[in-house]
């Protein structure tokens, strides 16, 4: 019997070549989220102690620095909406507006742009999620960290993300928090090892986040950014900054002033009102109000700025409750109650500009402890993973199976 093999074309092996890179993602995917070690976590527990941090107790109110470390270029052929932001057109915006330092946080690299600029700072934005935006800022970055959960993520996952950016770069700032529901508001009370969160970003802000982590004993810091995708378009532009007390602008500067909280974060809050000009948000940005004191007097803490009065301030507390709330004053005072855990500072100043200061905090000792609640819990990662391994090799038995059926039945029906 004459045997007749069939021949295939160009697009029978292109179809091959495609679902083999398919499957290949697909078992890739599948590891990063199976290797994942399962954390387990301690019960939090709000600040509590006799001795109350400031802050801002040792600033200098003439070293204030305007700040942005989000914003994006055109990478990748624009396909990551870097849009018109070239790295000249981005000098170009931010320097107009006055700005001490601007930051580019490209996706999943570390852009050179500046690098022989005594105020560099290398950052990037980690993520490759596009339902769940689970993304970070990574500050002060060494390298790119290219594993992610780019689909849903658990809470073991954010925090294993967090720990793996956390040994690449000084700090990892969650981004746009409540954009697509990233970080649940719930995340945070577990969440820890990390220092500052973006609470005022144009696509997702974090208020709740802030009060949640604050509330369960988290110390963290207040950033604000614009996360820029094209500067041409100037309602992008002078959204939100951050603020940073240093004499230096200097990387170890800037990290020492980020790491002590002597930084708060701005809300210019001009796109919701009216549209501006450039010419009109540098000659706002430039004539910024800025925190001319934050101190405490035994318990009482004092807040004032450099405008002649506040329009609104509002002292927060324990679970994002109002504690106190004085309007149209030069300096505002709150005296802090045995039971309040920690208070922080939000101030209107002119009906545009809004100010949120970082948080007054109490400890049980003059030097602060960050406590740590995370731990990986190895006994039933261990068990996880031996069910894995159960599964895998069961299935390529299984594989193995069929198709040693489907070559044998083929040998018989070649012998009729």
């Amino acid at each position: 019997m004459s045997e007749t093999k069939k021949k295939h074309g160009f697009g029978y092996y292109f179809c091959k070549v495609m679902a083999g890179i398919g499957i290949a993602l697909l078992l890739l995917v599948l590891y990063v989220y199976l290797s994942v070690p399962t954390y387990s976590f301690k019960m939090p527990k709000p600040f509590a102690g006799e001795y109350l941090y400031n802050p801002y107790q040792d600033m200098n109110p003439g070293q204030w620095k305007k700040y942005h470390f989000h914003c994006h270029s055109r990478k990748f052929f624009g396909l990551t909406n870097g849009r018109n932001s070239t790295e000249a057109a981005i000098d170009s915006v931010y320097q107009a507006l006055g700005y001490d330092h601007h930051g580019i946080s490209d996706y999943m690299s570390i852009n050179k742009h500046g690098a022989e600029r005594e105020d560099y700072i290398p950052a990037y934005e980690h993520g490759y999620g596009l339902i769940r935006k689970t993304h970070q800022i990574c500050i002060g970055a060494e390298s790119v960290y290219l594993p992610d959960f780019p689909f849903m993520q658990n809470l073991s996952m954010k925090q294993h993300i967090i720990n793996k950016l956390g040994e690449r770069s000084r700090f990892v700032m969650p981004a746009h928090a409540s954009f697509t529901k990233g970080y649940k508001v719930g995340d945070m009370k577990w969440l820890s090892n990390y220092r500052l969160l973006e609470i005022v970003n144009p696509f997702g802000s974090a208020l709740e986040h802030w009060d949640m982590a604050l509330s369960n004993g988290h110390r963290v810091y207040a950033v604000g950014n614009d996360d820029t995708h094209n500067v041409t378009n100037t309602s992008e532009v002078c959204r939100n900054l951050t603020m940073v007390n240093t004499p230096s602008l200097k990387a170890e500067a800037v990290y020492g002033a980020l790491e002590k909280g002597l930084c708060y974060a701005v809300e210019f809050d001009n796109f919701f009102h009216f549209p501006m000009t450039l010419d009109q948000k540098a000659a706002q940005a430039h004539g910024l109000p800025y925190l001319t004191m934050a101190q405490l007097f035994g318990d009482t803490l004092s807040v004032s700025v450099s405008a002649k009065e506040m329009k609104e301030v509002k002292f927060v507390g324990q679970d994002g409750k109002v504690l106190k709330t004085v309007e149209n004053v030069d300096t505002a005072y709150y005296v802090i109650q045995p039971d309040d855990t920690y208070v922080r500072t939000q101030i209107n100043v002119n009906g545009l500009q809004h100010f949120y200061l970082n948080p007054v905090t109490r400890h049980p000792t003059p030097i602060v402890v960050d406590r740590r609640l995370d731990q990986v819990n190895w006994s039933q990662t261990a068990l996880y993973w031996l069910v894995y391994a159960v599964a895998f090799v069961a299935f390529v038995w299984y594989l193995y199976k069929k198709r040693k059926e489907k070559k044998n039945d083929s040998q018989r029906a070649e012998c009729q």
